[in-house]
């Protein structure tokens, strides 16, 4: 009796510290932890206010997130977990080398292309309309400003962004939670392995497996925050000027007007030619939907005869009835 109250407190403590780590914040984490396990927990509380006061010495060294002291070739911000994204649109008039430079670039420092696509086509003569790019680069943080810099050479710069996003605590906080569940874990499996009453393997099983789910979930975050921090994004809008300079139109003004006065023409004449072979492909078609239509049109003539006569006879009835009426009251009048 006194064995399966010990195992039922321990199972309670295990629960309890399930609970606390969906809480909100580190502190109620520790709460429950030290709940059941007080050993266990102290060293974590050190570790953690340790930790703590590094985050704000490295803030107060580094004079915050966007310190002047910010090294711009490492791309360090201290120990702060920083997501960047840089937005950079240009104009320029070799399209395909700035490209090529850039993808090469990218390359070069360890980064790749995320996605891209180009529309339009190269300009042959005057006022001809360039092409388009949209490209996302995906490239080492501590390169970043190099590759935005680079960027900023290749072309006419018209518009330059920088959007960041401090997701430090949010980290640290997953990263604690995270470290918290495994203790949990390992604590679940031992007594697991200690316990022979089939209830309470199924119970700590079922807690192991939540436990289980939910490192799983944290991890992943861990890993998109440390993918996102380690690689900068930088969208790259590039677009091609123009000809200013260089051949002209080929025809003349006259020319131009009458080459295409010809060519709307021969735009009628494909769609008439087209009109007509629709036409003699569809006789079948509307032959069987003319037919279709005169049945139609039969049935709704009938249809409206026959509910002429139909009146006609409702109002000859009532005519005779009015008639037989006036009638008997003459025939009673002189009756009296």
């Amino acid at each position: 009796m006194m064995k399966n109250k010990s195992l039922f407190c321990i199972i309670l403590a295990a629960a309890m510290l399930l609970s606390g780590c969906g809480g909100s914040s580190q502190k109620a984490d520790y709460a429950y932890a030290t709940e059941a396990a007080a050993p266990m927990a102290e060293p974590m509380e050190e570790a953690i206010v340790e930790e703590s006061m590094e985050y704000e010495m490295a803030a107060d060294t580094a004079g915050g997130v966007f310190g002047e002291t910010q090294s711009a070739k490492s791309g360090s911000y201290g120990n702060h977990k920083i997501i960047s994204t840089y937005s950079i649109e240009m104009n320029t008039d070799e399209f395909d080398l700035h490209v090529q430079m850039l993808q090469e670039k990218a390359i070069a420092i360890g980064g790749y292309i995320q996605s891209s696509n180009v529309s339009g086509t190269k300009p042959e003569t005057y006022s001809d309309r360039g092409r388009y790019a949209n490209y996302s680069f995906r490239v080492p943080s501590n390169r970043a400003e190099e590759f935005v810099e680079y960027t900023k050479g290749t072309g006419e710069i018209t518009y330059a962004n920088c959007d960041t996003e401090d997701v430090t605590l949010r980290y640290y906080d997953t990263e604690t939670r995270l470290e918290v569940l495994r203790t949990q874990l390992e604590r679940l499996q031992s007594i697991l392995v200690e316990t022979d009453n089939l209830a309470d393997i199924i119970e700590l099983e079922r807690a192991i497996s939540e436990t289980t789910l939910e490192i799983e979930q944290y991890t992943t975050q861990l890993r998109k925050y440390d993918d996102l921090i380690d690689f900068t994004t930088v969208h790259v809008s590039i677009s091609e000027n123009r000809l200013t300079t260089g051949p002209a139109a080929k025809e003349t003004l006259g020319q131009r007007i009458s080459e295409g006065f010809r060519e709307s023409l021969a735009g009628i004449g494909v769609f008439l030619e087209d009109a007509l072979v629709w036409f003699i492909c569809a006789i079948p078609a509307l032959i069987l939907i003319a037919a279709a239509a005169a049945v139609v049109l039969i049935l709704i003539r009938l249809l409206k005869k026959y509910c002429a006569k139909g009146k006609a006879r409702r109002m000859a009835k009532a005519q005779a009835r009015k008639e037989k009426m006036k009638e008997i009251e003459q025939n009673d009048k002189e009756n009296k």
